[in-house]
């Protein structure tokens, strides 16, 4: 009997281990953060679909004896496909993410994955066919035990200490003794029993739709949770982790005992957390990091608890077990396309937040009114219109200056004007960071504001760059090569000078169509600058193999002034390619403006590695441009470097030197940079 307890953990730990290492590796590819993550939930609520139906199927047309032999041909197939994990063939991103992102996870740990999915119920299946008098759900709560265990494992033992290389080799041995203990239970356990063991089915008159729809909004509100959260917070996997870690385990508390969830409890805290989602989803900046965290964790967690716990009041009798797991597998799937699907098109905002929350609050209450006192229905009935109207008037007051919205795989994005210190600017919007902005008025449009202004870091290197050699300062400056990733509302290239060759590198196509027609900093550059669409790493990689070194004077990162990084574009291996592309006595402007990470290190670690000099230039909030800015100038030219308006404006450091921050593709850890 031990077998059954033991494989289901050990399938459960692995695949939830699984999710995070996958995305994790993913990142430099795809240069996302919450969009990968949630292409990867996709991918994994699919198999897991796949899972629960080729349980049901084989549990309703097979024996015993046969399901043992096929789901045995199964575990070997799965055994045989894991060098695909072990030994990846990566590719690179193309105009179709999401699709890239699927096929490269259905090559890599596609059959596997589906074996470990299969076997929460499957086993469920087979106990209570061998125990028929023992609770099979006391196994899935069990089972998404060992689910949570496996995702807070990774942030806190796997990723910190192992390489990428060493983190998939590690789960394919986990794989490895998982099918030895599924091959002893299918031999030992399972023996002796009959055909005829198997419980008849039950799959008439069972709430199919109700736990459809439950299923459905729990996925949905983690999927808009996560989003909520990696918009403005950094994308560590402890964040991407925690969230669908809560989910499991309220799916464990609510199974494992009847008693554990109390629908009037939970149904008070979730009305209040409504309140908290209002301020959240609008004031969500004003907040500290651990304040919005502790927030929108309490709202995941209660309406979970509500969704999952009303999946329990109405889970079936043994005969409907696996169609009652198939019907929540479907609902994780529709809730995933829903929201990564049909939302980016429906949608020019995230509103799956607050609609999701609303319609958790209406199934609890409405489809159950004839199990609670009518006051309760009629005031959540009221709550719900309250929240949409307060909602639908927030959304337009704050919403009556948008120029433009637009929605697609890496995020929202808003062209807004706003009115800052009695003057007009137009504002571009990622999220709910700013990434750019250029006054209307005529005679101020060419004026760079916000972190590109005069005096910042970036605008002193661009302005007063001069070669190593003395002798090639004349023609230097007559064309500058400037090489910048990251195009915002297009601000740097106001500092072009006739002659100059600016490339910019952007991976939003959204972000190049709001800069060329909301945006004039572009058309009126003297320097006319051309815009690559891509991701910066990849295609500067491209660019090298093709035709060699670009021969940048200047390349600048402005890829992380948005709270959420991309980690791929600040390792080892990205920093050597930068300066493949970049002159002897070029130089590496990075912009580490950043609420919550302190990037110094990362780049000081760099730069002694490289035996390059590091500047770092912070300049304060004024009047006009109320968001203070850090940039950091890496060089060996010792030419640029002294001069004295650059001395003049490079400050200390702003915190010590931690040596061991030291990025790579195989191993990076944000825990190390948080402030």
């Amino acid at each position: 009997m031990a077998l059954f307890p033991l494989t289901i953990l050990l399938s459960a730990t692995l695949l939830f281990l699984v999710q995070p290492m996958l995305a994790r590796w993913l990142l430099p590819q795809f240069g996302g953060g919450a969009q990968v993550w949630a292409a990867c939930l996709l991918f994994f609520q699919t198999l897991l679909l796949a899972g629960y139906a080729y349980t049901h199927l084989l549990t309703r047309f097979a024996n015993l004896k046969q399901q043992r032999w096929l789901h045995a041909v199964f575990v070997l197939m799965a055994l045989a496909s894991l060098a695909g994990l072990t030994h990846p063939n990566a590719s690179a991103a193309s105009a179709y993410p999401l699709l890239d992102i699927l096929w490269l996870l259905t090559r890599t740990v596609g059959l596997p994955y589906f074996v470990l999915a299969a076997t929460g119920p499957l086993l469920q299946y087979w106990f209570a066919s061998v125990f028929p008098l023992r609770s099979p759900y006391r196994l899935y709560a069990l089972s998404n035990l060992g689910s949570f265990a496996g995702l807070l494992l990774y942030p806190f033992l796997v990723e910190p200490y192992l390489a990428l290389d060493l983190q998939r080799q590690s789960w394919a041995l986990g794989f490895v003794l998982f099918s030895l203990s599924m091959t002893l239970l299918l031999w030992r356990s399972l023996q002796g029993s009959k055909a005829e063991a198997v419980a008849p089915l039950q799959l008439r008159g069972q709430p199919y739709g109700y736990w459809l729809a439950l299923a459905a909004a729990g996925v949905i509100l983690l999927l808009a949770v996560t989003q909520q959260i990696t918009q403005n917070i950094p994308p560590v996997p402890f964040l991407w982790v925690i969230p669908l870690a809560l989910y499991l385990l309220s799916f464990s508390l609510v199974f494992n005992r009847d008693s554990w969830y109390q629908r009037s409890v939970w149904l008070y805290l979730f009305a209040i957390c409504l309140l908290m989602a209002l301020l959240l989803y609008f004031l969500g900046r004003q907040f500290d990091l651990y304040s919005q965290l502790l927030l929108y964790l309490l709202l995941l967690f209660s309406g979970c608890m509500l969704c999952h716990g009303e999946l329990a009041r109405s889970k079936p009798a043994h005969g409907a077990l696996t169609a009652f797991y198939l019907v929540l597998a479907a609902g994780g799937m529709l809730g995933g396309i829903l929201v990564n699907l049909l939302a980016p098109f429906l949608f020019t905002k995230y509103w799956e937040f607050p609609l999701v929350l609303l319609a958790i609050l209406w199934l609890v209450t409405l489809v159950n009114w004839r199990q609670q006192a009518r006051w309760q229905t009629a005031l959540a009935l009221c709550s719900g219109v309250l929240f949409i109207g307060v909602f639908w008037s927030a959304e337009s007051w704050l919403g009556q200056h948008d120029v433009s919205k637009s929605r697609n795989f890496y995020g929202s994005l808003t062209v807004r004007d706003t009115n800052v210190a009695g003057q007009w600017q137009r504002q571009l919007i990622d999220g709910t960071t700013s990434h750019g902005a250029q006054y209307l008025a005529v005679e101020q449009a060419q004026q760079p504001l916000s972190y590109y202004r005069a005096g910042t870091g970036v605008a002193l290197a661009l302005q007063h760059f001069i070669p190593a050699d003395p002798s090639r300062t004349a023609a230097q400056l007559q064309g500058r090569k400037v090489g910048l990733v990251g195009l915002g509302a297009g601000a740097l290239a106001a500092y072009g000078q006739a002659g100059d060759d600016y490339q910019f590198y952007e991976i939003n196509p959204a972000v190049i169509r709001a800069a060329q027609q909301h945006f004039s900093y572009l058309a009126n550059s003297a320097a006319k600058p051309q815009v690559i669409l891509g991701d910066a790493r990849q295609v500067l990689a491209k660019q090298w193999q093709r035709s060699g070194s670009q021969q940048f004077d200047l390349l600048v990162l402005d890829a992380f002034s948005s709270d959420a990084i991309p980690v791929h574009l600040l390792t080892a291996e990205a920093m050597a390619l930068y300066w493949q592309h970049l002159m002897p006595d070029g130089a590496l402007l990075v912009h580490i403006s950043n609420n919550y990470l302190d990037l110094s290190s990362v780049l000081r670690n760099h730069a002694a590695q490289l035996g390059l000099q590091a500047l770092f230039l912070p300049t304060a909030a004024d009047a006009q441009n109320p968001a203070a800015t850090e940039w950091v100038i890496l060089s060996r030219n010792q030419r640029f470097l002294s001069q004295s308006i650059l001395q003049q404006h490079s400050k200390n450091w702003p915190r010590p030197l931690q040596p061991h921050v030291y990025w790579t593709d195989q191993r990076s850890n944000l825990f190390s940079v948080l402030k």
